[in-house]
């Protein structure tokens, strides 16, 4: 758990991927119950994603988006409220594959504005009231989507803040950071207060997340340049979508075509890979926002 602990608060805390992404799928694998996996991935990032969040300020405020966060926090905390004290599920499995595939599809936006060069110029949003409907309303159902499965507004929000919004991805990356480890923190109240939460899983992963939240995930980040971190979000994505697949038992599959569909998506995603990596061998650099260009 120390172990795996470094790897979930690195990837939590440099990609818009919270650390459930990798508990999940791993703890449900040795036997853990997933509504055990989901109050576990909750609190871990509580405590590894707010490490994170104290870090990356301290590296570069402007990091953060400070104008849209109440709005997006208000959003989290009443959808997760929502899914954990009023609409709860007790078995996320069939959610989880949903979101990962939706992700999937997501992911593969990325690849194709890596690969165009899509350019991410603006680093704040005007706060109209249509923007201000929508900002709510994906924090809503993202804070609905971590209360199921553990993580999800943080996804939601940076693919809503570069997608929709065209916000460099530096800025997208560390602000949904900062709004999923508040909503852990409402997340895991909630859960003390009515369910149990699984100490014992905490305390042993808390050394790891602690080193990884205070000195690796920020050092890392900010040599490798969030173009790389991008690619990086999009192949852990990608991996966590065929071990869901591969493993689900909610939709009934014939394994020879899980086999076959399988194979194919991996060629494919090998093709796009090369791609990108041809295109950042000819253009020595192709950033699409680095970290280190926000603290100039």
């Amino acid at each position: 758990m120390p172990f795996l602990g470094v790897i979930a608060a690195t990837i939590a805390n440099t990609t818009p991927a919270a650390a459930g992404i990798v508990y999940f799928p791993v703890l449900t694998r040795l036997q853990i119950s997933p509504v055990t996996a989901v109050q576990f991935s909750l609190i871990i990032q509580a405590y590894g994603m707010g490490l994170g969040t104290f870090k990356w300020y301290l590296v570069n405020k402007r990091l953060f988006m400070a104008n849209v966060m109440p709005l997006c926090l208000s959003g989290g905390i009443i959808g997760i409220i929502i899914s954990i004290v009023f609409i709860p599920i007790e078995n996320p499995e069939l959610l989880s594959l949903t979101f990962n595939t939706i992700s999937f599809i997501v992911t593969q936006v990325i690849f194709f504005s890596i690969l165009f060069r899509h350019t991410y110029p603006n680093f704040t949003i005007n706060l109209n009231l249509l923007n201000m409907v929508v900002l709510f309303t994906f924090s809503l159902v993202g804070g609905l989507v971590s209360g199921w499965i553990g993580f999800g507004i943080d996804t939601m929000f940076y693919f809503l803040l570069t997608f929709i919004f065209k916000i460099n991805p530096a800025i997208a990356i560390v602000t949904s950071i900062s709004i999923m480890a508040v909503v852990s923190v409402a997340g895991t109240v909630l859960n003390i207060i009515f369910n149990q939460v699984p100490l014992s899983l905490w305390y042993s992963a808390v050394p790891g997340v602690t080193i990884a939240g205070l000195f690796f995930a920020s050092y890392f980040a900010v040599k490798i340049g969030a173009r790389n971190i991008l690619i990086l979000f999009a192949f852990l994505l990608s991996v966590d979508f065929f071990m869901a697949f591969w493993t689900q038992q909610t939709i009934p599959m014939n394994q020879t075509f899980k086999l076959i569909f399988t194979y194919i998506l991996v060629l494919y995603l090998l093709v796009i890979h090369v791609k990108i990596f041809k295109q950042s061998y000819k253009n020595i650099n192709p950033e699409i926002g680095k970290f280190k260009s926000d603290q100039d």
